[in-house]
């Protein structure tokens, strides 16, 4: 296999990576426009390195881990900016993608495979947030073939509502507005129904009330950027961000859930949630950029629900938005994130060989 182009720290990298997960689900697949939203990022990304004299190498991905690691071999690479969120249709290959790319020995940007495995699995995330003392709502997690404890959800819902989404997915997928069940017969065949496309399925308590973004760069250290919230209209029922409040522009959804950044909250609760996205951005392993989804319950306290690393970066999502919002020049970014790579992989191998004088 190639090595990176061995300039050194210092030195400028030019030879750009993109690997990116191929969109192959047909148009009229539920779960499309997700897959097909990393277009958007890989046009935005080859054109801000492009600009600044970077040749951007475009790797995309399919089905076959193989196809890439020929590519990442063949081609004498700098740095690789991974925006593969998958493989074959599914996010289960994300993290095998990101892995691949270390094993070739080449300076990667965005989290590295071992964050990606992690948050990827929800419930072991918020087993691994619970034992660090982070608050992040009481869940049960089964596995397809799995007993519903029926008597303990009972229980449960008599407390109040409760939420069942895909336990290994992100992009909202498998969110609608019949996600927040408050009777177990809704929920046992909303568990079913999740089960049967998508896996293991997360039933967690739902917080009622506010839903924030956080997001965080790490240019230098880790940054907390504009928190953003999401307006729920005043009278809606379904008050959770579901697929096609992410996906459908033309749905009821979309237009139900605007957004604010920066967020009008009262300055110690921002204070509050930025000290919990930062905990959570570093106990995960999270690099470069990420993004912590919370809710505020009715008295002012957050709970974290999930740890998004490398989130969605094209100029229309959240993230980017709250980049501009912190006076980052969007434009410029990626171009930051090639440099740090190039300059941490670096810092690394001088560190390891020092280590082992």
């Amino acid at each position: 296999m190639n090595a990176p182009n061995a300039f050194g720290l210092g030195s400028s990298p030019r030879r750009v990576g993109l690997p990116y997960n191929q969109p192959v689900l047909a148009a009229d697949d539920p779960d499309w426009a997700s897959e097909a939203g990393v277009l958007e990022t890989v046009e935005a990304v080859t054109k801000s390195l492009g600009e600044s004299g970077h040749e951007v190498i475009p790797l995309p991905v399919t089905g076959s881990a193989a196809t890439l690691v020929e590519a990442l071999s063949d081609q004498p690479l700098d740095v690789v900016f991974n925006l593969c969120e998958g493989l074959g249709g599914t996010g289960e290959g994300e993290a095998q993608v990101a892995g691949l790319v270390e094993l070739c020995g080449l300076p990667m940007t965005g989290a590295p495979s071992e964050c990606l495995s992690l948050v990827r699995d929800k419930a072991r995330t918020k087993w691994l947030l619970q034992g660090a003392g982070l608050p992040t709502p009481p869940f049960f997690c089964f596995a397809p073939g799995d007993e519903l404890p029926e008597q303990a959800l009972r229980q449960a819902l008599d407390a109040g509502s409760w939420i069942v989404k895909p336990a290994r997915e992100d992009a909202s997928l498998g969110l609608g507005p019949d996600s927040v069940v408050g009777r177990f017969e809704a929920l046992r065949d909303k568990v079913l129904e999740l089960q049967a496309r998508y896996g293991p399925v997360l039933v967690e308590r739902f917080i009622a009330g506010r839903e924030v973004n956080a997001g965080i760069v790490e240019l230098g250290g880790p940054r907390l950027l504009p928190l953003a919230e999401i307006l729920f209209q005043p009278g809606d029922t379904c008050r959770i961000v579901t697929y096609d409040a992410k996906w459908s522009p033309e749905s009821h959804d979309f237009a139900a859930t605007p957004v604010a950044c920066p967020a009008d909250l009262d300055p110690s609760l921002a204070e509050r949630i930025g000290q919990v996205a930062l905990a959570a951005f570093k106990i995960t392993g999270c690099r470069d950029y990420a993004r912590v989804d919370l809710r505020i319950d009715a008295d002012g306290s957050p709970w974290i629900l999930e740890i998004n690393a490398n989130p969605d970066l094209s100029p229309s999502a959240g993230l980017a938005r709250a980049i501009r919002a912190a006076g980052i020049d969007y434009d410029e970014f990626p171009r930051q994130l090639v440099e740090q790579a190039w300059n941490r992989h670096f810092t690394s191998r001088s560190a390891g060989a020092a280590s082992n004088a």
